[in-house]
């Protein structure tokens, strides 16, 4: 008799425990897997490419303090520019202050641009042709860059720049 009560309590356990189980799993959300390499991510392509146009227009209009609101400066910032070492936060900061405090006028052309986006971080290619005014002197500068966004509290700041020079023929 007791091997039939052991057996009964066990079943019933085995029911209630897999009732349980089956509750737990409807009440969890489904979490949707996203193609981090088939998605592109249009709407966040757009939201960078903003943030990208208005990152120009500050430098255009020399607006120091609107230019370093599109950085996320932490540790985790790193900038390479003209073949030199690694920067950070610190650095990357007074040449931007510097940039704008030595330029009158600044007219660019971005080509090849790409936008590509993984979920809440984005990577931004281009080939550029900056024609900063210094003094009385346009300077022409052909540059490629990369820029690393990432998206914190809904905004997208950058956390990475790497813009080196680019030879370009001349026709």
């Amino acid at each position: 008799m007791n091997k039939i009560v052991f057996l009964k309590v066990t079943l019933l356990a085995l029911f209630f425990l897999s009732g349980c189980k089956e509750k737990e799993k409807e009440s969890t959300p489904d979490i949707k897997e996203v193609d981090l390499i088939a998605e592109s991510f249009p709407k966040a392509q757009q939201e960078v490419k903003a943030v990208l146009d208005s990152l120009f227009v500050s430098i255009q209009n020399r607006d120091i303090d609107e230019l370093l609101s599109y950085h996320m400066y932490s540790d985790k910032f790193t900038e390479f520019r003209d073949q030199l070492k690694r920067t950070g936060p610190v650095e990357n900061e007074e040449y931007e202050r510097g940039l704008i405090k030595n330029i009158s006028a600044f007219d660019y052309d971005l080509e090849n641009l790409k936008i590509d986006v993984f979920d809440r971080v984005a990577i931004v290619t281009f080939n550029a042709n900056f024609r900063p005014t210094i003094g009385e002197n346009v300077v022409q500068l052909w540059r490629q860059g990369t820029l690393v966004f990432v998206k914190n509290n809904g905004v997208w700041r950058i956390t990475h720049e790497h813009l080196s020079p680019l030879e370009v023929e001349e026709s």
